[in-house]
């Protein structure tokens, strides 16, 4: 009778062990899957993985748009490199943004900074399209011309971050 008990609760404990690691596990998966930049912290909430709000389509909007950017089978030399880098950080910058956005009451302030956001996020994705065009064209020239304009869609992306951060 005791080592029938003690089979049960040996049975029991590891069915709970296994249900607390497998809680821990999708957590971590989903905590994993919301992050714009792959090892880098994001402050988006996790519901926002699902979540049909504004802030939360153009969270993913960021993190579609980098994935697309980390897939681009690319020869990175040193422009690319920094180029990359630089669409990485202006998505995370926008991805810290969105949660503060979000954070606001409903105004017309909110309005207006989320359509500055909106243009961002667009001007990031249209970047990142540039880039991996760019990367996989077979000349020099078509590269060049391709990580031009990549550069100018970031430019215009820096803009819009300087005229959010002056109001």
């Amino acid at each position: 009778m005791v080592i029938l008990v003690l089979v049960i609760l040996i049975v029991l404990a590891a069915a709970v062990g296994g249900v607390v690691l497998l809680n821990k596990r999708q957590k971590q998966s989903v905590a994993d899957a919301n992050q714009v930049v792959p090892g880098t912290a994001t402050r988006a909430p996790a519901s926002w993985a699902g979540s049909h709000d504004p802030e939360a389509r153009l969270h993913r909007r960021l993190r579609d748009a980098m994935t697309a950017l980390r897939t681009a089978n690319a020869i990175d030399d040193g422009t690319t490199i920094v180029l990359r880098a630089e669409l990485e950080q202006a998505a995370l910058a926008w991805d810290d943004r969105l949660v503060a956005i979000a954070a606001l009451p409903a105004a017309p302030a909110r309005e207006e900074q989320r359509g500055a956001a909106t243009k961002a996020v667009q001007s990031i994705e249209d970047a990142v399209a540039q880039y991996v065009s760019a990367t996989t064209q077979r000349t020099a020239a078509d590269v060049s011309a391709g990580l031009t304009s990549a550069r100018a869609q970031l430019d215009i992306e820096a803009e819009i971050r300087r005229s959010f951060e002056t109001h």
